[in-house]
């Protein structure tokens, strides 16, 4: 034991010569290797292993440097080769738990490249300037200049490595003038996204989405890219009531592993969390001026704030709240903050109208003295809520766009003898309800556009003198585009007597549908009108449509009609464990999964999936529907096979049906949900297995051609 104690440098020269070896011979067959899951945890360790290397390594080059004699009492042999010995090893391990973390997704660029094999060469220069030791003494001029090489390449490799994992330039960013020094854009000149937006975007998501690092396939240094979105779909989608990816990430619990920024990262805070949603809800405008803002919207105090300049802030009569009050009443989708740093006055906004309910306004009355301004934007708002609303005293700013009401009870607002600010932009207000506000004490300004109000009527309301009604940009020459309409549904899964409906905030909107495929028009497709049932598995697609305007975009949703109760599942093989789901209780929970497969609601199988679903009683079917993921750059791919057998039990099945889907010719990029429908001849069965053959290998076009493909599956549906 002594001696093998004693030898303790030998040891750890062959073990950094074998990983050396073994780096070199991943590097040469890179192409054809695939990360095992669990590997995938030495990957990943790379940050924690690789500062080690990094200082022992510029230790020892700086002392081999400052040596300048064979006698110098500076240098101790022992030691020094110790330090040698102890950054080699580190630096393969480095090297190696760096390969295996460049395998993961969005590492593609040429920094990577660049990093990899600098690290690899770092690796492998200090392995052998071990093995040379006895040759490159430190007072000797070859020595310093290996030493200073070596420090150059430790510096440009740690470099890169920066700016792969925070971004650009890094490490010597503070070496470039400060920011601080640029003189600040104007108040009244500064643009909402220009000035505000993307300051936040760069600090706080640009080092893992650019062009060196593209996380999800997610670039956002521009315009362009930021709409363009990444494998998970588009950014934000204020048809939805969490506005889309960008808005619900955020707001996700900090461990949770989809949450942006990620944790370790420097988080959003509450006002930059603020002023990216008041952005996405006002329409995502890339041209919007600040000075285009009311005074007491969140994204006008944010600028304030931030971009300074002269201004006179209203003063506030009340105390503050208690702090503890506040925080307890703030949740993930109500938020509630002062209007600045000093300030008593306090601003709610609402943020996921699914999970809305109209106590969320009375759970505030603690707060009634101090809230000045409130924003429920596409909230599910009543007109019976506006009694409660009337209930907060101090309300200067009220925002009702694209709610519910329909202004028969616009009245209760009186109450609010502070009222400055009224949005009822897309709502169903009408020309008598309008004119009621004209008894309002102190209310100055009103915000009405897209509502159903016509043009004689908005002209005439322009000519008052007490409050100025901003009815929007209108032109006999300019034609604005609807939004899409709404699908009301959140399950895609649809109960026996379940049924599908739609909506739009501006009223008098058309909305007009298919189920067939095709898409819908103006003058043929069928006009929604009420909710209406489904017969079967269909892909609904809508548009909005109304004179003076464009017609919206399409919006489609893919409905799956419950089928018959399946009493059990019996999986032939566990799926993968990364992707286990809740085993055969995931194909049969009534719980479509989103276009994401690490949502732990996905069997995935990078093998043949074979299950076998129970029935206590016989019953008669003649369809069976799978519903399977597609995500070919994640080596996600359809079946090649999908097989139906059905019988009395396990042992007296007979083949129903084959269906051999078409195997992609070609990259087709994003995530999506495919559906297989398998239709038979009406058969009484108490069992029926389902095989769906995973493809071999991937075809050679892919960049892991002949590798094999992985096949997830969420839902099956019996008809």
């Amino acid at each position: 034991m002594r001696r093998y104690f004693s030898d303790w440098k030998g040891l750890a020269y062959n073990l950094a010569f074998f990983l050396n070896g073994l780096l070199v011979f991943l590097l040469i067959f890179e192409n054809r290797f695939e990360v095992p899951f669990w590997l995938q945890a030495a990957g990943r360790m790379h940050p924690l292993v690789l500062h080690f290397p990094l200082v022992v390594l510029i230790l020892y080059s700086i002392w081999v440097v400052l040596i300048e004699k064979p006698d110098s009492t500076r240098w101790n042999a022992e030691v020094a080769e110790s330090l040698l010995i102890i950054g080699a090893v580190t630096a393969a391990l480095a090297a190696f738990s760096g390969f295996i973390l460049s395998k993961e997704d969005g590492y593609e660029s040429d920094t990577l490249l660049w990093h990899k094999w600098l690290g690899v060469a770092i690796s492998l220069l200090s392995l052998a300037w071990y093995g040379l030791r006895n040759y490159l003494f430190p007072w000797k001029l070859v020595s310093k200049m290996v030493a200073g090489a070596f420090l150059l390449i430790l510096f440009v490799g740690g470099h890169l490595g920066g700016n792969l994992t925070h971004g650009e330039d890094f490490i010597i960013s503070p070496l470039r003038p400060s920011e601080s020094q640029i003189p600040q854009v104007a108040l009244e000149e500064a643009g909402v996204y220009e000035h505000l937006v993307r300051p936040v975007l760069e600090q706080k998501c640009v080092s893992c989405h650019n062009e060196e690092k593209s996380k999800g396939n997610l670039q956002m240094q521009t315009q362009a890219l930021l709409i363009k979105g990444g494998k998970n779909g588009v950014l934000w989608d204020t048809t939805k009531a969490d506005l889309g990816l960008l808005i619900s990430r955020v707001h996700l619990p900090l461990d949770d592993k989809k949450h942006m920024p990620p944790r370790g990262k420097v988080q959003l805070t509450e006002e930059e969390i603020v002023l990216l949603a008041a952005w996405v809800k006002a329409g995502s405008r890339f041209d919007q001026k600040v000075s285009s803002l009311s005074t007491q919207d969140p994204v006008y105090t944010y600028a304030q704030n931030i971009l300074g300049g002269d201004r006179t802030e209203e003063q506030y009569d009340f105390s503050a709240a208690d702090a503890d009050e506040v925080k307890k009443l703030n949740s993930t989708y109500r938020l509630i903050k002062p209007l600045s740093a000093e300030s008593p006055a306090l601003f709610v906004n609402f943020y996921n109208s699914a999970n809305f309910k109209p106590d969320e306004i009375e759970g505030l009355m603690p707060l009634k003295d101090q809230i000045v301004s409130m924003d429920l934007s596409k909230m599910p708002v009543k007109d019976a809520d506006l009694k409660t609303l009337a209930k907060f005293p101090e309300l200067r700013k009220l925002i009702l766009n694209f709610t519910d009401i329909t202004g028969a009870s616009l009245t209760e607002l009186k109450k609010l003898d502070k009222l400055k600010e009224l949005s009822l932009s897309g709502t169903a207000v009408k020309m008598s309800d309008i004119k009621s506000l004209e008894g309002f004490p102190l209310l100055k300004k009103v915000y009405i556009w897209s509502t159903g109000l016509s043009t004689d009527e908005l002209a005439a309301l322009k000519k008052g003198q007490k409050i100025a009604f901003e009815t929007g940009f209108r032109s006999d020459t300019v034609v604005l585009a609807l939004t899409p309409p709404t699908i009301e549904n959140e399950n895609q899964i649809l109960p026996t007597n379940g049924l599908v409906s739609m909506k739009h905030q501006i009223p008098q909107t058309i909305i007009r549908y298919t189920l067939d495929g095709s898409e819908p028009d103006s003058i043929k497709s069928p006009v929604y009108t009420k909710p209406f049932a489904l017969e079967k598995n269909v892909t609904l697609k809508a548009r909005a449509f109304r004179q003076g305007w464009y017609g919206s975009k399409q919006i489609e949703r893919r409905f799956f009609k419950a089928g018959l109760h399946i009493d059990s599942v019996k999986l032939v093989k566990p799926a993968d464990q990364k992707y286990a789901g809740k085993a055969g209780t995931t194909l049969i929970d009534g719980i479509k999964s989103e276009n994401e497969q690490n949502s732990g609601k996905w069997l995935g199988y990078n093998e043949d999936f074979q299950s076998y679903l129970l029935f206590k009683k016989p019953v008669e079917v003649s369809r069976v529907t799978l519903s399977m993921l597609q995500n070919l750059g994640g080596h996600i791919f359809p079946p090649t096979r999908i097989e139906v057998w059905g019988g009395a039990d396990e042992k007296s099945l007979k083949l129903l049906k084959v269906l051999t889907p078409e195997v992609p010719k070609k990259d087709i990029p994003g995530v999506e949900s495919i559906v297989f429908e398998v239709p038979f001849e009406k058969q009484q069965v108490s069992c029926i297995k389902l095989v769906a053959k995973a493809l071999p290998k991937l075809p050679a076009w892919h960049s892991s051609k002949g590798s094999k493909a992985w096949v997830f599956v969420d839902e099956v549906f019996v008809n």
